[in-house]
Formats: C-alpha cells, sequence, structure tokens
C-alpha cells in the first residue's frame, strides 16, 4: 500500500505575475513554498498575534470585530474604481479594466489597457535593502490587502509610444526570512498603473534598477 506524499505549491499569487511581491492570502494555501524554499511561516504569525492579544491591555471580549476580506477587498476596488473616474464596471466584478472609449484622448497614464485588481501578498521585495521579506498575513485578523495595476498593451498607438510600468511603494508590516521573527515595517514596490512614453524618449533614457537584483 503506497501513502500518498503531499506537496506544497509555490505561493504563486493566483498567477497574477506581479514583479516585486508574490504569493496572496487570500489564494493561495497557508503552507506554500516561499522564495526561500521553505514553507510560509503560518505557525510562528499565529503565535505572535496570539501573544500580542495576550500581552494586551484590552480584554477579549472587548476586542474589535474581524471585518470580512471580502468586504474590504470590495470596498478598495470600488473606491480604486472611483479614484480612476472609471464607472464601466460592476460591484461584483473580479477585477477592472482601467481603459475605455473616453480614455483614448486623456493624459499619457490612460493611453495604456490596465487591469486592477486586489491582493494580499505573502513575499515582497524590500524596497530598502532589496532582499525578500516575508510579508504577514493572517486570515481573517490581519489582512494586507492592496490594490495593484498592470499594463496590458505594450503600446500606445495615438503618440506612436511604449506602455511603461510604474510602481508606488506600499508600507508593509514584514518578517525578515529565515529563523529571525522580529517583526517590523518596510516598503515593498507594487504595480500602480501604466504609463505611455513617446518611443523616442523611452529608447534613450536608460533607467536604473529600482532595487537591487537578488
Amino acid at each position: 500500500m503506497c501513502a500518498k506524499v503531499y506537496t506544497a505549491k509555490k505561493c504563486e499569487g493566483n498567477g497574477l505575475g506581479l514583479k516585486y511581491v508574490w504569493g496572496d492570502a487570500l489564494t493561495d494555501s497557508p503552507d506554500c513554498i516561499g522564495p526561500n524554499n521553505m514553507q510560509y511561516p503560518t505557525a510562528a504569525i499565529s503565535r505572535s498575534f496570539k501573544n500580542l492579544w495576550a500581552n494586551g491591555r484590552t480584554a477579549r471580549s472587548h476586542q474589535p470585530r474581524t471585518i470580512d476580506p471580502e468586504i474590504t477587498r470590495q470596498a478598495l476596488l470600488h473606491n480604486y474604481k472611483l479614484a480612476q473616474g472609471d464607472f464601466s464596471i460592476t460591484g461584483h466584478a473580479r477585477n477592472g479594466r482601467g481603459f475605455s472609449a473616453k480614455e483614448s484622448c486623456g493624459s499619457p497614464s490612460r493611453l495604456c489597457k490596465t487591469r486592477y485588481n486586489t491582493t494580499a501578498p505573502m513575499y515582497g521585495v524590500s524596497l530598502t535593502s532589496g532582499q525578500p521579506v516575508t510579508i504577514v498575513q493572517k486570515f481573517p485578523d490581519l489582512l494586507q490587502q492592496v490594490v495593484f495595476e498592470v499594463c496590458e498593451s505594450k503600446e500606445c498607438d495615438v503618440v506612436h509610444g511604449e506602455c511603461t510600468q510604474t510602481y508606488v511603494p506600499y508600507l508593509f508590516l514584514v518578517i525578515p526570512l529565515g529563523p529571525v521573527t522580529l517583526t517590523g515595517q518596510d516598503y515593498v514596490l507594487v504595480e500602480s498603473g501604466c504609463v505611455c512614453k513617446p518611443k523616442n524618449l523611452a529608447s534613450t533614457a536608460s533607467e536604473a534598477p529600482v532595487v537591487p537584483s537578488f
């Protein structure tokens, strides 16, 4: 009789393919494998979270009610849609498309087709050190969700340019990879939009890497 061997999968974030963050606490297994080939430290995070409440002054019965992560996700998408002036998608859409006919004559940031959604990343690249860090996620008590927006087109024909991905730094509660369990805060870049740059400008400008390679 052969026993079935369970193999944990990589933290892939539902195939989002983001550059500086990966894994999604809402879709990936809590024991998925991170960039250090080790399982996400779910147990260590749970212990730290439990000790935090045990050492706090607030009684267990007076702790704030946990908000449904899906409600938070929908609120993030809704407010992001309003901020972008995009009213073309329904409130129940899984993700949005930040491009429509009314935007074709807008600013350079509206000349490129984009897609936006939310994610609760499990790992990221530190903007200060350039090294991978574990982003603290504990379902459903502590979920650090963010909105990302990625390029879906490579060229913008209106001004004969190239669509360039932009990023914005988010401040996360993180812990270093490895045996260290000391938590802290660090900035991690997340996709934030798509800008159209004229091809002659894009070809002459040499962009330095945002964070060191690892």
